[in-house]
């Protein structure tokens, strides 16, 4: 085999594999994972880790990955030693408009759903929504895990 021809195959055979590559990481959808490890709440350091059932949500998300997003963020209940955890999930799409529907679960420390909102405050009568969050403030987010 001639130099020209060896080339000229390595040059094919590198073709060849960047284009298989790519298609690999398109199929392979990326996730950004943010995690507070930096909070105090229900009695515990770290809830991420020291809350079962908080722990075991996170691990979930993250072990199937069949989800565009989910936010996790933390309040407080104003002069008392009690937390609310919220959890954002989508609940639907319209793709017309490109709109993501949110569903909110608010559990308190062992995980008990404290409230419930689907997130579409134009629709429906925000009144009990608002009157949730009157003595509530919001300490930090948690976690999220968001489909790139």
């Amino acid at each position: 085999m001639n130099k020209k021809t060896l080339i000229l195959v390595f040059t094919l055979l590198l073709f060849i594999l960047s284009i298989t590559g790519c298609e690999k990481k398109a199929e392979e959808p990326q996730y950004d994972i943010y995690e507070n490890h930096d909070i105090s709440a229900c009695g515990v350091n770290d809830p991420l880790r020291n809350i079962e059932w908080l722990k075991e949500y996170c691990a979930n998300i993250k072990e199937k990955q069949d989800i565009e997003y989910v936010h996790i963020y933390i309040y407080k209940v104003i002069d008392k030693e009690e937390y609310i955890f919220e959890i954002d999930v989508p609940s639907s799409i319209d793709y017309a408009s490109n709109k993501y529907y949110t569903d909110q679960y608010f559990r308190d420390c062992i995980g008990d759903t404290a409230f419930y909102w689907w997130g579409d405050l134009v629709h429906a009568d925000p009144s009990s929504y608002y009157k949730f969050f009157e003595d509530k403030e919001f300490i930090s987010e948690l976690f999220h895990f968001v489909k790139q």
